[in-house]
C-alpha cells in the first residue's frame, strides 16, 4: 500500500506529460490555416492544348495570385471573384469559399527548329508542369498553407499518366514542394499510351515511361541506375524520394533536360557515349545537385553547374567500376584537347568546349583537394557545400575549396577565370 502511495503522484505527472506530449503538435497545427490546393489538368489534343483548373477550397485565406499573361500561349481566362486580366499580368482576387480560375494553356513548344521541348500528339503528351501551371506571387492571411493535389482528366483512349510527385490515387498526385508557400506541380510530366518500367533502389521509387511507339530502352535505363547508384549515393548523399525519366525520339528535342524529381532524354542519345561520358548521369547529376551557375557582373558561372554534372557523367562510372584507369585518362585528355582553345571560362553560357575546359579544372581541383587533405576529401565535399546553396558563384566555390583544403585552391587561381 505505502509503494502504490509513493508512486501514485510520480505516473499521474507521466500521464500528464504524456497527454501533452501528444497533444501539443496538434494544437499547434490548429494554429495554422490548412486550404485545399487543387490542380486539374484536362488534354484537349485536338486544339494542341491543355485546360489548366486551380481550385480553392478556402478563398478568404488568399488576397491575390498574380501571374504572368503569356498571350501566346494562355487564353480563355476566367475566374471566380475578382478577376483582372492585361497584356502582361493577370491579377485574381478570390471570392471567399470555393473559388477557381481556369484557363487554356498551348502545350507545343520548339525549342528548335523542328524539335520540340513539350509535344502533344494524338496519343501522347511530354511536358513540364512548370510551363502549364504559371509561377505566381501570392498575398495570404497569416499562417495560411496549401495541402495540393494534382488530378489529371485523360482523353477516352489515352491509358495512364506519370509525374515525379508521389500518386496519391488512380491519376491523383500529392504535391508537396517545401519550398514554396503555394504548391505547383513542376518537372516533367508524360501522358498518353504509354509503356513504363518501375523500380525501387535504395529509398527512390524510380520509373521510366515513354510512349509505347518509342525507341526508349527502359530496361537499359533501369539497369544503369541500380548499377551506379551505391556510388551516387555516396557523393551526393541526398537523393529524391521518387524518380521519373521520360523519353521518346524525333522531333523532340535531341538532347537531354532536368526538372525537379524528373529529366528527359531523347532515344537516340546513348546512356554511355562514346567519348565516356554519360548523358543520362549528367541530367541526374543536375537534377540531384540542383546546382546553378549565377550569372553577376563579375562573371557567368555557369560553368561551375555544368563543369561538374560533365565530371560526374564518367567519374561515378568509374568509381562504380565500369571504366577502367585507362578509360578514364583516355576521357580527361579528350576533354582537355576538346577545349584547349577555351582562354576564359566566365564570358557566357557552358557549353561544347567551354564545358570540356571546365570538366578539366574540376578534375584538377579533386586532385588537389585530395593530395592536400592526405585523402580526407575529395570534390564531393565540395560539392554538397554548393547543393546547399544551389545558385552559386566563384566565391562560393573558392571558399568551399579552401574550406576542405585548409588554404585557398591554387587550382582556383588561373588566368581562365579572371
Amino acid at each position: 500500500m505505502m509503494r502504490s502511495a509513493v508512486h501514485a503522484p510520480t505516473r499521474l505527472l507521466m500521464l500528464l506529460v504524456t497527454a501533452l506530449y501528444l497533444l501539443l503538435p496538434g494544437a499547434l497545427q490548429a494554429k495554422g490555416l490548412p486550404y485545399q490546393l487543387e490542380y486539374r489538368l484536362e488534354f484537349l489534343p485536338q486544339s494542341g492544348q491543355a485546360l489548366v483548373t486551380i481550385t480553392l477550397d478556402k478563398g478568404e485565406l488568399l488576397r491575390s495570385i498574380r501571374f504572368d499573361n503569356l498571350p501566346e500561349r494562355y487564353e480563355d481566362i476566367t475566374a471566380s471573384g475578382k478577376l483582372m486580366v492585361s497584356a502582361t499580368e493577370v491579377l485574381w482576387e478570390p471570392e471567399a469559399g470555393s473559388a477557381s480560375l481556369s484557363l487554356k494553356v498551348k502545350i507545343n513548344h520548339e525549342r528548335d527548329p523542328g524539335e520540340y521541348d513539350a509535344l502533344m500528339t494524338r496519343n501522347w503528351a511530354i511536358f513540364r508542369g512548370d510551363d502549364l501551371f504559371p509561377a505566381v506571387k501570392t498575398r495570404f492571411e497569416d499562417g495560411a498553407y496549401a495541402v495540393a493535389t494534382l488530378d489529371v482528366v485523360l482523353p477516352p483512349h489515352w491509358t495512364s499518366v506519370e509525374t515525379g510527385w508521389p500518386r496519391k490515387k488512380g491519376n491523383t498526385f500529392r504535391i508537396n514542394n517545401p519550398e514554396r508557400k503555394f504548391d505547383r506541380p513542376t518537372g516533367w510530366m508524360i501522358a498518353g499510351t504509354l509503356g513504363t518500367r518501375r523500380g525501387d533502389i535504395s529509398d527512390t521509387a524510380i520509373t521510366v515511361s515513354a510512349p509505347k511507339d518509342s525507341a526508349v530502352r527502359r530496361m537499359d535505363v533501369l539497369t544503369f541506375f541500380t548499377f551506379v547508384w551505391p556510388e551516387l549515393q555516396r557523393a551526393f548523399v541526398q537523393t529524391p524520394d521518387k524518380l521519373l525519366v521520360v523519353g521518346m525520339g524525333d522531333p523532340m528535342w535531341r538532347g537531354g533536360l532536368s526538372g525537379p524529381n524528373s529529366l528527359f532524354l531523347h532515344a537516340d542519345r546513348p546512356v554511355v557515349s562514346e567519348n565516356g561520358t554519360s548523358p543520362l548521369m549528367h541530367e541526374l547529376t543536375h537534377m540531384i545537385t540542383r546546382i546553378r551557375g549565377a550569372k553577376t557582373d563579375a562573371g557567368n558561372d555557369d560553368w561551375i553547374a555544368e563543369g561538374l554534372a560533365e565530371f560526374y557523367s564518367f567519374e561515378l562510372l568509374y568509381r562504380s567500376g565500369g571504366i577502367t584507369d585507362e578509360r578514364r585518362a583516355k576521357i580527361i585528355a579528350n576533354q582537355k584537347r576538346w577545349g584547349r582553345k577555351v582562354t576564359h571560362l566566365r564570358k557566357r553560357n557552358s557549353t561544347g568546349r567551354i564545358t570540356a575546359r571546365a570538366v578539366v579544372l574540376m578534375e584538377a581541383l579533386d586532385q588537389e583537394i585530395r593530395q592536400k587533405s592526405q585523402g580526407k576529401y575529395t570534390i564531393d565535399n565540395v560539392t554538397r557545400d554548393l547543393m546547399k546553396k544551389r545558385k552559386v558563384d566563384l566565391n562560393d566555390l573558392q571558399q568551399s575549396a579552401e574550406r576542405w583544403i585548409g588554404a585557398p585552391a591554387s587550382t582556383l587561381q588561373t588566368k581562365l577565370l579572371k
